[in-house]
């Protein structure tokens, strides 16, 4: 019995509920995918087009262990490298191409691209009844007749695997690099970062994600400071996760509860650390309207559990305090 082919809504909904599953994951490790302030206008995600990727497939590969650089699909690969056949068990193929871990071919990541469907339509036989004139404006049916239309087609999302250049795939760039922005460190908070990171054994990974902290392996993960728009907005972010990190078991001891399981603990311990990133970074003379408005935006978002409890915030001031003192000092108090 053959497979009934799917719906275009059919396949619409499947892409948009596995885009909103990887979401879900993130938000269930407690990461919020789309709380960004580093530098995506120019992510360094680049296409076969050339094209900058958008925010959301430069989120989703990053989220998927991707860094900045070039991704080709397939197809792509095979036309840089000159290779006419696909990939087969015999002689020269495609699989050379990849850089190999342990015999395997490295996982692709999987971006979504708009396409135009032209507005075409068919009998039972699959014979084109309507199309599109060369004006674009009119369908003819099979006698010529002209039927007015709105729009040439419909755009939909349609996936494509994509691996990267010279980290997953053996093949010449296309595109030139962008050029590196750079962010200089902000020696008065720089020093206060590094104590705490020397004092407690914090290791501070470097990697464009989103930035996080993961309790079980107590280390924090965060963009390089020439993945932001500022200087300001990375320090801003980055003493929000050392907050985060003063409530491991060895230090202050919070409960740091994941989104899935308690959502109002979870945004309570994000007000705290909210807080203590804004206060360090005002108490070194660091008030930027910039830094400001992230702040506040980032607090906005989680107003439902701010109105349901109205001492939250001054409960979140009082532990913000002492994770203050924590990573200027390390006494417990």
């Amino acid at each position: 019995m053959a497979k009934e082919k799917k719906t275009m809504d059919e396949v619409q909904d499947e892409i948009m509920a596995e885009i909103t599953d990887k979401f879900v994951q993130c938000l269930s490790k407690g990461i919020i995918p789309w709380h960004e302030t580093w530098n995506r206008s120019n992510s360094g995600f680049i296409g076969c087009s050339g094209v900058h990727y958008s925010f959301m497939n430069t989120l989703l590969i990053a989220i998927g262990g991707g860094t900045k650089g070039e991704y080709v699909t397939l197809n792509e690969l095979m036309k840089r490298t000159g290779l006419e056949k696909a990939p087969n068990k015999d002689g020269k193929c495609v699989w050379d191409c990849f850089h190999k871990v342990d015999g395997k071919i490295p996982k692709s990541h999987t971006v979504y691209l708009y396409h135009r469907n032209e507005w075409n339509k068919k009998d039972e036989k699959g014979n084109i009844v309507y199309q599109v004139d060369d004006s674009g404006r009119f369908l003819l049916d099979d006698k010529g007749k002209k039927i007015p239309v709105k729009v040439k087609g419909r755009m939909f999302l349609k996936s494509f695997n994509v691996w990267q250049v010279g980290v997953q795939v053996d093949c010449p760039l296309k595109y030139e690099k962008q050029e590196a922005k750079i962010n200089n460190p902000i020696a008065e908070v720089e020093k206060i970062v590094v104590k705490y990171q020397a004092r407690e054994g914090l290791p501070i990974e470097n990697r464009l994600t989103t930035p996080s902290y993961n309790k079980i392996l107590d280390r924090v993960t965060i963009p390089s400071i020439n993945d932001y728009k500022s200087s300001e907005a990375y320090y801003s972010d980055l003493f929000h996760e050392l907050a985060h990190s003063t409530g491991h078991e060895k230090r202050l001891n919070r409960e740091l509860t994941p989104l899935f399981m308690d959502r109002k603990s979870y945004s309570f311990e994000e007000l705290i650390a909210e807080i203590a990133s804004c206060a360090i970074m005002h108490d070194k003379g660091i008030n930027t309207k910039s830094a400001d408005k992230l702040s506040e935006a980032y607090i906005q978002s989680w107003s439902k559990s701010l109105k349901n409890n109205p001492l939250m915030v001054a409960k979140a001031c009082g532990v913000a305090k002492k994770v203050a003192d924590y990573i200027y000092n390390g006494k417990k108090k």
